[in-house]
């Protein structure tokens, strides 16, 4: 059986979990700001099977409007074009086998739009966090319950820190 020390610990690693999750999320959503996060994730078709972009190519800043995607196999090349072209923020993917992507900036609809994003995700962290809080607790007492919700406090602040930070960039 479980000691509660070790529920504590379990409830922790939830929580952190959780927050990477959100930051990894809100890392995707375009700023007008060119960062690899925004195509990392991208899946890419090589041969029926969904590959993350990040795993196919190394992915830099090419000044800071502009990202800069050399594929480590040039036989994907054109599986990575067609993948950018798809992404949310309607990127334009210039060159051959390395690829210049300039990010555009965002008009104020998109802005909107994307802080609405940033927002929604944002409260889908406070509900993980209350629905992991609540499981949590159906196994402490007390003192224990005080430090599960301590735990969960501090993550909900942590969540509130990268939505506001995201936010603020969205703003610039």
């Amino acid at each position: 059986m479980p000691t509660m020390e070790d529920a504590k610990k379990d409830f922790a690693a939830k929580l952190e979990t959780i927050s990477g999750a959100l930051r990894s999320d809100l890392q995707k959503i375009s700023d007008g700001q060119a960062r690899p996060g925004l195509l990392e994730g991208l899946g890419v078709d090589t041969g029926g099977t969904s590959t993350p972009l990040g795993q196919l190519a190394s992915i830099t800043l090419a000044g800071t409007t502009a990202l800069w995607v050399k594929p480590w196999d040039p036989s994907h090349a054109d599986a990575i074009h067609q993948a950018i072209r798809s992404a949310k923020f309607n990127p334009t993917p210039e060159g051959g086998g390395s690829v210049r992507v300039p990010v555009p900036p965002l008009t104020s609809d998109q802005r909107k739009q994307a802080q609405k994003e940033v927002s929604g995700r944002g409260e889908e962290a406070h509900v993980q966090v209350r629905t992991a809080l609540r499981d949590a607790l159906e196994a402490a007492s007390g003192e224990e319950a005080t430090e599960l919700r301590s735990l969960a406090e501090q993550c909900t602040e942590q969540i509130n820190k990268i939505v506001a930070d995201k936010e603020k960039s969205l703003r610039h």
